[in-house]
């Protein structure tokens, strides 16, 4: 064994250790990161796994730079498409923030919907967990 094959053996036992001190649901939960929305390709899942990949883009990018930085980063995505799953996902006040960001938000610069978004309770990403779990079954086929 040389020093490579050491290090690399010594990593994957700790991300062993790690993945088997996670919950059943923790796992499913990064499985859902990175089997759906990060390799899957959007046209090609289900209606279920759509509208939770378009919610998980939407909540990432709100979360990491505002509604500016999600329109830069999606900008193909269809406003009624988005509106929809974040109705299914979420909860009216999501829903009621969009609709302004997509209708005022340039006004002052998302300034007052992107603060608004970042109080929410629940999150829209606690309630996509939420979504996830009840549609497992569906969503990972």
């Amino acid at each position: 064994m040389n020093l490579f094959d050491f290090f690399r053996s010594k990593k994957a036992g700790k991300e062993a250790e790690k993945q088997a001190s996670l919950s059943e649901k923790d796992l499913r939960w990064n499985r859902f990161i990175e089997e759906i929305c990060v390799d899957g390709e959007l046209s090609s899942l289900s209606e279920k796994q759509r509208i939770a990949a378009l919610c998980f883009w939407y909540d990432t990018e709100m979360m990491n730079g505002g509604f500016s930085q999600y329109q830069d980063s999606y900008p193909d995505t269809d406003p009624n498409e988005l509106k929809e799953a974040l109705a299914t996902v979420g909860n009216e006040e999501i829903v009621r923030n969009y609709c302004k960001a997509l209708e005022e938000g340039e006004q002052d610069d998302w300034v007052e919907t992107d603060a608004e978004y970042g109080s929410f309770s629940p999150t829209l990403c606690e309630l996509l967990q939420e979504y996830v779990e009840k549609n497992k079954d569906e969503i990972f086929q």
